[in-house]
This record gives C-alpha cells, structure tokens and sequence, in this order.
C-alpha cells in the first residue's frame, strides 16, 4: 500500500492492501477503500462511504459528502462505489438525505469529468456519465446506459438499461429501456447502435421494435400498453424487461414521442415507424 505523506486519513478508515493514495487526499473515518484502488491527488472520501475494488478516483473527485438537500439533518446515510468504477476529473457524488439511506453506483461504471450524482441515485452496473451530466436526486438508471455530455436529469426520474440519453438534453420523464431520446427528453426512437454493440441479437432488437409499436400507438396507458406487450409478445427476455420497467412505480410518468419532423436524433438512429 503506497501512502503519500501529504494525504490525510482518519484511523478509524479503513484502507485495504495494495491502495494507492495519492497527495492531499483526505479520508474520514466510516470509510472502506477495497483492495486496488487507486485514488489521484485531491481525492476526498466522506461519511458512510465503501469503495469497491479496483476503483479508479481521478484529481478532485468527492465521494459521500453531505447531499445538497435543505432538509438533511446530519444523519447516518451512506453511499456505495461497485467494483471497478472509474470516476474522472472532479466527479462529485453524495451520500442519502434519508436517514438510513443509500447512493448507489454499480460495477464497472464510467463518470466522466465534472459529473454530478445527487442524494438517493441508483446507477445499474456499466452506465456511461459523460462529460458534466448532472442527476438531480433519487434518479434510477438501468445497466449499460449511457447519458451524453451535459444532459441534466429530474429528480425521480427513471431511465431504462441500454437507453442512449442525447448530449444537452433534459430529462423530465422517465425514459424505457432500449430508448434513444432528444434533446428534449422525448423518444425518438431505438437505440439501435448501442443494442448492436450490447451483442443484441436481430431477433431481440425486432421484439423490441414491435414492442415499441404497441407502446407509442395505443392509446392506453403505459401499465395497459405492458399487459398488451405481455400478452401479444413473444416473452422474449428483451420484452420482459422493457414490461417489467412499464409496470413499475414511476413519480414522472412516461416521455412520449416528438412531433415528426422536430427529432434531435442522429441520422444512423433511425426511429421506429408505427
């Protein structure tokens, strides 16, 4: 374990082997660093804070400070880094507001510079923070989603695995699984180059596609466009999960399409006809 004389750390944290603390970082006391981990200088760890293995924290990044919530009262809450997450430039992710409660960041996730994950978030394992996206409080995302450089998400919000959330958008509604969305935070279509990379089968990215039919051409709601998809699907384990997330408790509702012809979408994203 490599210890540089500068850094700060409180003896009740706890360090495992083979860490790598660089200058000026300051460690409290109710923190775990897993084996492997390598933190840059100026790295601040806080409050009830685990780092998983082999987590790579670039200059500036804070992890587990107090959330930015006018309500929070110093109690006991905590945050959790998965395994092998990178978090680059001054990355800054809080701890819950509620008492007891969590921040969560899953395995093998890529924050980039000046990204902001809010009190009460919930990241799925491989999602992608570009350069300062900005996730506002009790945001869930699902695995493998991306969300492009300085998109900003509301509070409540749930985004879909696979989604692709386009760079300078808004989020204001919940985004499904699979989804390519707008600048505005409507869907757009498919996220067809994200699901080919995923290894997606042809067969799985048509499921989706008539699911999708089902979902933004009935005129029912998004829990009876789901029991529609179930019944009329073909149960792929795709279509399951895109059910699954309709069927769940959403504060925001469901974003819908955009006016034909208004679509923010790139051109090799061709949306789905109906």
């Amino acid at each position: 374990m490599a210890i540089h004389p500068t850094a700060i750390i409180d003896p009740k944290a706890e360090i495992e082997g083979s860490v790598d603390v660089g200058p000026y970082c300051v460690i409290d006391a109710d923190v775990h660093v897993a084996a492997g981990c390598r933190l840059y200088q100026g790295v601040y760890l806080t409050g009830w804070t685990t780092i998983g293995e082999n987590c790579v924290l670039h200059p500036g990044v804070i992890v587990g400070h107090e959330p930015q919530d006018a309500d929070f009262r110093g109690d006991r809450s905590f945050c959790r880094i998965g395994r092998g997450t990178i978090l680059r430039e001054y990355v800054t992710i809080h701890r819950g507001t509620i008492p007891e409660s969590e921040t969560v960041i899953g395995e093998d996730c890529f924050l980039l510079g000046g990204s902001h994950v809010a009190h009460n978030c919930a990241l799925g394992n491989r999602v992608t923070l570009i350069n300062h996206v900005l996730l506002a409080g009790h945001v869930e995302i699902g695995d493998e989603a991306t969300l492009g450089g300085n998109a900003a998400v509301h509070q409540f919000v749930r985004i879909g695995e696979l989604a692709m959330i386009a760079g300078n958008g808004r989020v204001l509604m919940d985004v499904p699984p699979f989804a390519l969305t707008d600048t505005e935070g409507r869907v757009a279509g498919l996220n067809r180059v994200g699901l080919k990379r995923s290894g997606m089968s042809r067969e799985d990215i048509h499921a989706i596609r008539e699911a999708y039919r089902v979902l933004y051409s009935a005129a029912c709601t998004p829990r009876d466009a789901a029991e529609k998809i179930s019944r009329e699907g073909d149960d792929a384990p795709v279509t399951r999960v895109l059910v699954a997330f309709l069927r769940g408790k959403s504060r925001r509702g469901l974003a819908g399409r955009p006016k034909r012809g208004l679509s923010n979408a790139p051109a090799d994203q061709s949306t789905y006809e109906v």
